[in-house]
């Protein structure tokens, strides 16, 4: 079943379909980010993206009563991500490997604003594994300002906190994957 086939039950159907799609046209970039951050598979980033949008569509009229639908849809591409983690570890024994080849200019853009050297493959794997060890809120706001460039405005948007929160909150996850990486404030880990 897919979603064009499923549609909620009280307002008219063109309406919310409406609504739905241009929401998740408007949101989406976002959820394919999150799931390309941790599946790094095109194919599974894909089906894990429709499958929380069948999920979404399904819960349309009650994403809409919630007071952020994007903090609402966040929730359920959270959900669906880390479903999609558990079936490759159950399948390969262990989790999604690190990032494909372009997310890597976004790492190196991250580590860069870190101002930690990436100049061994190691390393990148290092700040790869050190973003996956940060706070659950920290790590959405790495995935989404630093990997995906998202202004600040959307990702408090998608995280229903402040934008202030968003700057304090990005701030202290460079410092905290800085120290992640050995390197102290103020220099680099070359």
């Amino acid at each position: 079943m897919t979603e064009h086939e499923t549609a909620p039950a009280g307002r008219a159907e063109s309406t919310l379909r409406l609504s739905y799609d241009a929401f998740c046209q408007t949101h989406s970039p976002a959820w394919v980010g999150l799931a390309r951050a941790r599946l790094h598979d095109d194919v599974r980033v894909l089906h894990t993206v429709e499958r929380m949008k069948e999920q979404l569509w399904r819960q349309w009229p009650l994403a809409l009563r919630h007071r952020v639908p994007a903090a609402f849809a966040w929730t359920l591409i959270k959900s669906a991500v880390e479903d999609a983690v558990a079936e490759v570890i159950t399948q390969t024994g262990r989790p999604p490997g690190s990032p494909l080849a372009d997310r890597a200019e976004a790492i190196r853009h991250f580590a860069a604003q870190a101002r930690v050297s990436l100049e061994e493959l190691s390393e990148h794997e290092d700040l790869y594994q050190a973003i996956l060890r940060l706070a659950e809120r920290q790590y959405d706001i790495v995935v989404l300002r630093y990997l995906l460039g998202l202004r600040d405005s959307l990702i408090a948007e998608h995280l229903d906190i402040s934008e202030s929160n968003v700057r304090t909150t990005a701030h202290q996850a460079v410092r905290k994957l800085r120290r992640l990486l050995g390197a102290k404030d103020g220099e680099s880990t070359e």
